[in-house]
């Protein structure tokens, strides 16, 4: 049964990369095994003793999964085909168990990537044009990106990444430009990216890999969408979003959460809404104007409250932040 176990993990594993199937289109409809001598074996006797081969497996969606082993562990080549095509989508090479090469494929059997694992922690990536000429070479450490070498549709070098600092240009299979990278220490730390009409799709700033400071996106016809400011790949500070050109709604965040005054615009400069925000919910007083004429109502922790108990719920909480922790602890 060991061997069955490696199978279905390898099944699910290449399934997960290439299509996002519903549970029931991946099902199995079939296994064949078949010995390294070409010979047809039964499912038990397949499994009674670690036998090389390869398993054939057919799915529900069409996809069929061809798996090589070697004493009870992946060691050879693993492909899987596009839905009911021989035409191969993704290819692994394994040995003992490790994979060494992944190869991604279009439906006219081009190459659209390749990694290559040099090392527990190094590998290589390659991706090219639809017209098979290479698009990029790249070489990591983890996730630290190391020497890159980018080229045009034509197969000239137009950007270069050296020990970890330099442009990184990524176009799309057609050749059209979908982003420039700034890289240091091998680490992005400015990102544009690019609509197919070449209009900027959005601009941010990076530190240590994760979203840091003022990102900003755009429309194909390249009017604002937002501006907001990050930190650590969260919202922090102010965030401002746009409308067919016109800003709609301000907001205030701490660390990913709303907190703040939230305000509404309608044409960009008419005010409609101001809502007070805590942790996320809505706390504290909002303001809704219908013509010139102001609508008040009141939150605590997301429920709706009359004034009268808004006021009592703040003098309590406002008591509460003056005494000693152990007290407010008894008291919450």
């Amino acid at each position: 049964m060991k061997i069955r176990g490696y199978i279905l993990f390898a099944i699910l594993g290449l399934i997960t990369y290439g299509c996002n199937d519903s549970q029931k289109n991946d099902e199995v409809v079939s296994q064949r095994y078949i010995h390294k001598y070409g010979y047809a074996m039964s499912q038990n006797e397949w499994e009674s003793r670690d036998y090389p081969g390869q398993v054939i497996t057919h799915l529900r969606n069409g996809i069929v999964v061809t798996a090589t082993y070697e004493n009870g562990i992946l060691n050879g080549p693993m492909t899987q085909t596009f839905p009911h095509s021989q035409t191969v989508e993704h290819y692994t090479l394994y040995n003992q168990g490790s994979k060494v090469k992944e190869i991604l494929y279009d439906a006219l059997g081009l190459p659209i990537s390749e990694k290559i694992q040099l090392s527990p922690s190094r590998y290589s990536v390659t991706r090219w044009y639809d017209s098979g000429t290479p698009m990029m070479i790249e070489d990591f450490v983890g996730n630290e990106l190391l020497e890159g070498q980018y080229f045009t549709a034509t197969n000239d070098i137009e950007s270069r990444i050296e020990k970890g600092s330099g442009m990184r240009i990524v176009r799309r299979r057609d050749g059209s430009l979908l982003a420039k990278e700034d890289y240091e220490g091998g680490f992005t730390v400015k990102k544009e990216t690019f609509h197919p009409n070449g209009v900027p799709e959005s601009i941010a700033t990076y530190s240590n890999g994760k979203l840091n400071g003022e990102r900003k996106t755009f429309a194909a016809s390249g009017e604002p969408l937002s501006v907001e400011e990050m930190i650590d790949d969260q919202l922090h500070g102010k965030a401002t979003y746009y409308e067919k050109g016109n800003k709609c709604i301000e907001s205030s965040y701490l660390y990913g959460q709303k907190n703040g005054i939230e305000r509404r615009y309608v044409d960009g400069e008419i005010l409609s809404e101001e809502i007070s925000f805590e942790n996320n919910q809505k706390h504290g007083p909002a303001t809704y104007f219908i013509g010139d004429r102001p609508h008040h109502e009141y939150y605590y922790a997301g429920e709706k409250i009359s004034k009268r108990k808004y006021i009592e719920l703040s003098r309590l909480d406002e008591m509460i932040t003056h005494i000693s922790p152990d007290v407010k602890s008894a008291i919450r």
